[in-house]
Formats: structure tokens, C-alpha cells, sequence
């Protein structure tokens, strides 16, 4: 019972702080806390802010709202404005804080009507409930004839002596004094307008609260402003209206929101936010001077109409522009989301829907990659032709005057993912070798459909032999047709391509396969990316005891031991027993959980790779050593086989290095963790039994090694792992198993 009291009442704070920290789109609770004291810069909106935050959540709760939701501040946020802005306008009274609870719960419906409606576009409905209850408040303001309109700000001092004596007098005064330009003393004013406070104070303390929270949000904060600032500059408008108007911070907002949270943090988000504020410092002025007609301010329209846009633009491109990267996972920090992209942009499934695999079984052999010296040009550029060829890198036996000659030949064609048969070609005869069909260009074929804008083309197909009809559905694997040589094929070869149309003779769609082999010294495991020239490839084998340990499934527990022993003295220095559970989050992420300390690894598996996206607590567990041990294993090898990867900077990197890095990880990464996973025994890799593995993390700082982590893996048929990680001059032994 005692622990269930402490449970809520620790979700009741977290709703109520998150509330706060969500204004700059985030959940540190340290940020909060700065945000909370500064509200009370102004008792009045202070008050008004907590008690529109408590019914607000008190609304979600009792109504059976998402508590996921609510734990993050998100049905809290808008009324916590609302409840800010009416606490400043009015002396306080008791039909003052009536009102605000009205507004709140006015706000609270707005913002799920808000959500339903916006969020069935995927777009987010930032402030928008908060305007609208504001302006609804703000038109019947001069109705409310019991509310006194709020004196407060015009003795200053006075209101300085009362929150905190001669004390805060004297450093309002030091601050006036140190901050005389003009440019730094509106940022700081516009920091604090978002939560309706006036003067520098509540500005600076906003300030430091970001930097401590993100770097990166307040690097934002600053080039938003900026970036606004030269362009009033630019055409003339007078910028120190902004020092006594609550609308310098949609600047601020919209840099932060599109720069570092709905986008991945980097170059182009960051150009972006320089084309676009123009937009809203327009939009701003325009707004401005409409809604003097109504007595009321635009408050943070600007920032929600081009947030809104721009966002709901990108879901209609077909292709964002090279390195703009909606956030796949939001993790509420624009580090973390940059850290576990820069790795592996091409990692997460949401950026590549269709994980396509080769259309075919063994070595195939590129004859024609994209941008080909033969047809693979213009539009047709992105395409792919696939040959086999023998040790001495034949493609046919004897003469190769006859299409049976051709290695390729009659070999079995596969669908490269699951879809619909869109249309069908069977009935071309194959080409004698040597000769070429133009009027069928293509031959053969078999269009398919994998979602509403990727369809695939398998075309030159042999006579009669594709086994599909228009309007079957395909599963990734299944027998389309055989290799032929009909249409504009003067030898038998299997061509392929992506596009965006169902039909025969449609451009090219450049897009990479999912996974597959490239044959090298040893074969190296390929995620997401094109084939090219010459170069030999195969899909992988799964190996079913591989892929049998490595999924984990909801309910799973697993238990083990772990142990530290120095290498220069050989004694153990720490032992303990762990025990973990497999659980998912409301967005159906899969992780594990440590019961001793909470520790949180999340993982991926899409049946080809297993890889862990991300891990949340103490970094000095068995959970966190685990994660680095298996963080990329495919699911399938052939023997020989290696993946490299890289581990999200902040996993290895911590204090003062992290902390500069994160300034400037945008633009530059300074700091690296390489990864790499290769099969230690690859004679049996393919048969059942145990599976040996070993994986390397190495760090570097400009290019420079710092330190690296050595891990032999032994996954045994029983589905016990055994770990042994080298460090410095430590060795850890890890034992751990299904229960």
C-alpha cells in the first residue's frame, strides 16, 4: 500500500513538472524546476499556471485519458499557459483563479480535440488549444468586470523587495547594468515571454536551464533568435518592440522545435531554420497588426502555423531532402536523438519501410549497377542487373552460344518483399544469344506492389515460367518465375528496380536494399544499401538457433551471474547475481529490464537482425555490458561473415567531452564508437548448435583510438550466453539464461 502512495504520488509530480519542461518540448525534471521558480516571478501567474496544470491532469485522469501521456505533460502544457497568461493579466482573487479553472478545463478539451483531429496527419498539436482558449479569454476580458486588470510590473522595485529584499533588488540592478546590448537583452526578454515573465532574470535562468538541459536546444534558442534578428535588420522593422511584446519567443520556438525535435538535429535542419524564419518574422509582423483590431496578441500563432506547415509538407514528399530525418523515435532530448541516428542512418525501419532482400537464392554477380554504361541511364538510372558466375568469372560453360550455357539461366526468381501482383508478362520467347527483342523491351515481368509509393519490377523472365497471376499476394521469398533472356537482353540476366508506379517502363526510384551479403575477403553484412558493379552478393542464411536466443518475447525473464576479475592480479573485485525482464512500452518497443537497479536496454528484430537501439541507467551493470555485446547481430551468415556499426556517443562518452561535443554534434562529430561483430567459428554456423561470436567496441576522439572493449559471445544451443569482455586490464565474465 505504502509503495503504491509513493508510485502515484511520484506520477502526480512527474505529470505536473512534465508540464512545464514540455513548453520547450521536453521532460528533464531539472529544466522544470527552473521553469516553476520563474513562474513565480510573478505570484500571480504562478498560481494561476498550478492550479490550471492540476485541473488540467486531474481532467485526463478521472476522464481515463492515456496516463502515458499525461505522465509526459502533454494534457498539461496548453492549460499551464493559459493558466500563466490569465495570472498576469488580472489581480489576483478568488474569481480570478475560478476563471483559470475554467480556462484550463476549456484547454484541456481543446487539446484532445486537438490531438484527434491533427494527429490523424501524424502532426503534433503544439500550442494551438492554448491560443485559442487565450483569445476566447482575452475577447471577454472587458466583459469581466469583477477582475481588476493587473498593476503588477509597474513598480518594479517594489515587487523585487517583496520576492526576495534587498537582495534580489541589488541583482536586478547588477544584471540591467552587465547586460547593456540591446541584442542580448531582448533574447533574454523573449525566454522569458514564454512564460509570461517580464525583465532579465526569469530570461537568464531559462537560459541556463537549457544549457543544462540540452546544448543543443540552446544553441537553437540562440540561432532562431538570430537568425530573426538580422532579417528585422534586413528590411528595416524595428526590433525593440520585441522588449515589451510576449512575441519574440516564436523565433525561439520554431528554431528549436524543427531544428532539434521534430527533425534530427544537423546541417539541413539547422539551414532550414534559416530559410524559414523569415517566414514567421512576416507572419508575426502581419498577424500583429490584424489582431490590434481585437485588442488581443497573436501570442505563439506564428511558430504553430510554420511548425505546422512545414511538418505536414514533409509527410507529403515522396523524398525528403538528403539529411532531413524525421524523428523516428523521440527520445525527448536532441542529443540522444542525433547520437542513436549518427551511428546508422539507415537503422530504423520507419526511414526504409520495405526491407527489401534479393530477388534470388546464392552468389549473384552485378553485371549493370546504377547509373549503368549501358541502359541503367536518366530516369532509369537506379537499377540493377544480376548475373552468376563461376570461379574463374565465367558467367557461362562451353561456348555460351546457347541460353542453357548461362549459369543464371532457368534459376529460380524470388519476391524481394511481401506485396500485390500488379501486372504480369509471360508469354515473350527468350532471345537466341547475342539478339535482342526492342519492341518488348522488358520481356517478362512481374510488377509488384510493396506499399502505395514502392513497387518492385523483376523483369527478362524466361518463357512461361513466372508462377504468379495479377492480384495474388506474395511473401518476401516466394517463387515468382526463373531467369530468362526475353526483351532487350542479349544474354540471360535477371534485371531489377524500384519505382513509384505500377507499370511497365515507369523511372526508377532510388532506393537501397534491405539486407544482404557482400562477398569479400570475408562477407561483410549490408544494411540498407545498393549493390554495386562487379561486386558479389548473397541473402543471408538464417541461422534458426541464432535467431531462436535472440528473441526475446514478452513475459521472458532471465537470470545470470557476472563477475569482474583484474587481469594483472587475477582477483575477483565484484560479483553479483542479476535477473531481467523482457516487457514493451506503450509504443510496443520491446526491452529489457533490470530488477536490481531499472536499467532499460531497448531492442529491435525484424526476424533479419537483432540489434539494441538504446539504453536508459546505470552504465555499470551486467544489462549495460550485455548491450554492448550484442548491439548488431544479423540473424543470418554465411561463414566469415562481419557487420560494423557505430554506438550512439552518448552510450560511451560522458562529463566534459560529451558536453562540448554536444555543441557543435550538428555540425561535427568529434567522438566515435565503432562497432564491430564477426563469427569467431564459422565451420558449423549454418547447423544447429552453439554459435560463437566475437565483437569489438573501439573509441576514438579525432580519429584517435582511446579504448576498446573486447567481447567473445557464446550463445549455446540450450539458450544459455556466456560473455567474456576484455578492458583495460579488466575482464568480465557473464553468465546468464532463460528462466
Amino acid at each position: 500500500m505504502e509503495k503504491n502512495i509513493r508510485i502515484i504520488g511520484r506520477d502526480v509530480l512527474f505529470s505536473v513538472l512534465n508540464s512545464y519542461s514540455q513548453v520547450f518540448f521536453s521532460t528533464s525534471k531539472i529544466l522544470a524546476i527552473f521553469l516553476v521558480f520563474i513562474s513565480f516571478f510573478d505570484y500571480g501567474a504562478g498560481i494561476g499556471g498550478l492550479i490550471a496544470v492540476g485541473v488540467a491532469n486531474f481532467l485526463a485522469y478521472g476522464l481515463g485519458y492515456n496516463t502515458y501521456l499525461l505522465k509526459l505533460g502533454l494534457y498539461g502544457f496548453n492549460s499551464l499557459l493559459v493558466g500563466l497568461g490569465i495570472g498576469l493579466a488580472f489581480q489576483p482573487s478568488v474569481q480570478l483563479y475560478v476563471l483559470v479553472a475554467i480556462a484550463a478545463g476549456t484547454c484541456f478539451f481543446l487539446t484532445i480535440v486537438s490531438q484527434g483531429v491533427l494527429g490523424k496527419y501524424g502532426l503534433p498539436f503544439l500550442s494551438i488549444p492554448f491560443l485559442v482558449t487565450i483569445w476566447i479569454v482575452g475577447l471577454s476580458g472587458g466583459e469581466l468586470t469583477v477582475l481588476n486588470i493587473s498593476e503588477r510590473g509597474i513598480y518594479t522595485y517594489n515587487e523585487l523587495f517583496g520576492l526576495g529584499g534587498h537582495t534580489i533588488v541589488r541583482l536586478y540592478n547588477w544584471l540591467e547594468a552587465l547586460v547593456g546590448s540591446s541584442f542580448v537583452r531582448i533574447y533574454f526578454y523573449s525566454l522569458g515571454a514564454i512564460f509570461f515573465q517580464k525583465g532579465l532574470l526569469a530570461g537568464i535562468i531559462i537560459s541556463i536551464g537549457l544549457l543544462i538541459y540540452s546544448r543543443i536546444t540552446f544553441v537553437l534558442s540562440i540561432l532562431g533568435y538570430s537568425v530573426s534578428y538580422l532579417f528585422y535588420v534586413l528590411v528595416g522593422i524595428e526590433f525593440n518592440s520585441l522588449s515589451y511584446t510576449f512575441i519574440g519567443f516564436n523565433y525561439i520556438l520554431t528554431a528549436i522545435a524543427l531544428g532539434g525535435y521534430y527533425l534530427i538535429p544537423g546541417r539541413t535542419s539547422y539551414a532550414w531554420i534559416i530559410i524559414l524564419l523569415p517566414a514567421v518574422v512576416l507572419i508575426t509582423i502581419s498577424t500583429q497588426q490584424l489582431f490590434k483590431l481585437y485588442h488581443i496578441s497573436p501570442y505563439s500563432l506564428p511558430f504553430n502555423m510554420v511548425v505546422l506547415m512545414f511538418l505536414y509538407s514533409l509527410k507529403l514528399s515522396e523524398k525528403l531532402p538528403v539529411g532531413l530525418i524525421e524523428t523516428p523515435i523521440q527520445l525527448g532530448n536532441p542529443e540522444k536523438n542525433l547520437y542513436l541516428q549518427s551511428g546508422n542512418l539507415k537503422r530504423f525501419p520507419v526511414r526504409f519501410p520495405v526491407a527489401a532482400s534479393l530477388p534470388f537464392l546464392g552468389e549473384w554477380k552485378v553485371s549493370q549497377g546504377q547509373n549503368g554504361e549501358i541502359t541503367h541511364k536518366g530516369a532509369w538510372r537506379n537499377a540493377w542487373d544480376f548475373i552468376i558466375t563461376d570461379t574463374n568469372y565465367k558467367q557461362f560453360k562451353g561456348s555460351g552460344d546457347f541460353v542453357e550455357d548461362y549459369f543464371c539461366f532457368g534459376k529460380a526468381i524470388t519476391a524481394p518483399f511481401e506485396g500485390t501482383v500488379m501486372e504480369v508478362v509471360n508469354s515473350i520467347q527468350d532471345n537466341t544469344i547475342g539478339d535482342v527483342n526492342t519492341k518488348n523491351n522488358w520481356g517478362n515481368t512481374v510488377i509488384l506492389k510493396h506499399s502505395n509509393t514502392i513497387y518492385s519490377k523483376l523483369s527478362h523472365l524466361k518463357y512461361h515460367s513466372v508462377e504468379v497471376k495479377e492480384g495474388d499476394r506474395v511473401k518476401q521469398g516466394q517463387l515468382l518465375g526463373r531467369c530468362g533472356n526475353s526483351g532487350r537482353s542479349p544474354y540471360p540476366h535477371l534485371h531489377f528496380q524500384f519505382q513509384h508506379t505500377p507499370y511497365i517502363g515507369s523511372p526508377t526510384l532510388d532506393y537501397p536494399f534491405g539486407h544482404y551479403l557482400l562477398k569479400g575477403d570475408k562477407y561483410a553484412f549490408q544494411a540498407f544499401s545498393f549493390p554495386g558493379k562487379g561486386q558479389v552478393v548473397a541473402n543471408p542464411v538464417k541461422n534458426e538457433q541464432l535467431a531462436k536466443v535472440l528473441h526475446f518475447i514478452p513475459g521472458q525473464r532471465l537470470s545470470g551471474e557476472f563477475r569482474l576479475e583484474s587481469l594483472k592480479t587475477g582477483a575477483i573485485t565484484q560479483t553479483e547475481k542479476f535477473n531481467w525482464n523482457v516487457n514493451t512500452d506503450v509504443f510496443n518497443s520491446t526491452y529489457l529490464e533490470s530488477e536490481e537497479d531499472g536499467s532499460l536496454a531497448y531492442l529491435y528484430n525484424n526476424g533479419n537482425l537483432h540489434y539494441f537501439t538504446n539504453f536508459t541507467g546505470n552504465k555499470e551493470t551486467p544489462l549495460y555490458w550485455f548491450f554492448l555485446a550484442l548491439f548488431k547481430v544479423p540473424l543470418g551468415f554465411l561463414p566469415n561473415s562481419k557487420i560494423n556499426d557505430q554506438v550512439p556517443v552518448n552510450m560511451m562518452f560522458g562529463g566534459m567531452l560529451k558536453f562540448l561535443q554536444d555543441f557543435i554534434a550538428p555540425l561535427y562529430l568529434f567522438l566515435k564508437v565503432d562497432y564491430s561483430l564477426e563469427i569467431k567459428n564459422a565451420g558449423d554456423i549454418l547447423s544447429s548448435g552453439d554459435v560463437k561470436m566475437t565483437s569489438k567496441i573501439t573509441k576514438k576522439i579525432m580519429g584517435h583510438e582511446t579504448g576498446k572493449f573486447d567481447f567473445t559471445i557464446n550463445l549455446k544451443e540450450s539458450g544459455v550466453f556466456e560473455i567474456e569482455i576484455r578492458f583495460n586490464e579488466f575482464k568480465i565474465h557473464m553468465k546468464c539464461s532463460n528462466e
